[in-house]
């Protein structure tokens, strides 16, 4: 059992309560359940209809297996995989703004289910657009993938983090209980170690300093060059998508470069480890 205490509180007061609260109690403990385990995700395309969304709304996902963050060796791969893929979704949203693409919606999802971490790219748009959209989005995930990000992007990305970094501690005295809560119970059914402000900042200034962009862009090879589904939410009572033509699309723009894939070589060998992140759904 864990007790979880935010706020300014007497420690050894709540201590004292604690022991006079469960202290008579008597038993043996039980060994809890195995966790569950979802499966891997099948990379068959898919049509969905709900009253969840009200146009469509197409999800690239991919998924790979959760390992537990219990050192600073597993926390700072968390961090390159999760500062990549940031990279890529306002790398690909300012490639849509540059470009003056309408009628399209871009979100970024990422989260822990069932010891599988998944992670997808959301795009909402109407129907009659929807391939068209898919086409956009793909040739800039296959542009990422052969040849990267900008050096410039990368340094603004940096730049920004250090930034915060900065303004841990005002933000941190700003954040709501409720929300402190939140973010320790994830850790904690994630397997992610606690660590304090002090050490955190440390730790993340020492990650921000000695990552180069080659490191993201080697992640995001290894990402993007793998298997995806295509997952399509429809609102009830529209017409059901053709997902073959999609799949077809999606396929034709992102076939693998082969200049691109015998460059790599085998200096692919980035841990698919932490596919959880902070980015909010639907930024």
């Amino acid at each position: 059992m864990t007790l979880i205490v935010v706020g300014n509180v007497d420690s050894r007061s709540v201590a004292e309560q604690i022991n006079k609260t469960f202290g008579d109690l008597k038993g043996k403990r039980e060994t809890p359940a195995a966790v569950p385990t979802l499966s891997p995700l099948p990379t068959v395309p898919v049509s969905i209809m709900t009253n969840a969304v009200r146009q469509d709304k197409l999800s690239i996902m991919w998924d790979a297996p959760w390992q537990p963050i219990r050192d600073s060796a597993a926390l700072q791969r968390y961090w390159r995989d999760d500062l990549a893929r940031e990279a890529l979704f306002w790398h690909v949203q300012q490639s849509l703004s540059k470009n003056n693409v309408k009628d399209i919606g871009l979100g970024f999802d990422c989260r822990v289910l069932y010891q599988r971490a998944q992670c997808a790219i959301n795009i909402d748009s109407p129907g009659e657009r929807l391939n068209n959209n898919l086409s956009v989005v793909s040739r800039e995930l296959a542009k990422v993938r052969d040849n990267g990000l900008p050096q410039e992007e990368f340094d603004a990305l940096i730049a920004q983090k250090s930034l915060e970094l900065q303004k841990l501690f005002a933000t941190y005295a700003r954040t709501d209980t409720d929300i402190l809560m939140s973010q320790r119970m994830r850790s904690l059914q994630n397997q992610v170690v606690d660590i304090a402000p002090e050490q955190y900042q440390k730790l993340r200034q020492e990650f921000l300093n000695s990552l180069t962009v080659d490191m993201l862009n080697q992640y995001l090879r290894q990402q993007l060059s793998q298997d995806m589904a295509l997952v399509l939410q429809q609102p009830k009572g529209e017409p059901e998508y053709n997902m073959k033509e999609l799949q077809a699309t999606w396929e034709k723009l992102m076939a693998p470069n082969p200049a691109a894939t015998a460059a790599s070589g085998s200096a692919d060998t980035v841990d698919a480890h932490s596919e959880a992140s902070d980015i909010p759904p639907g930024q």
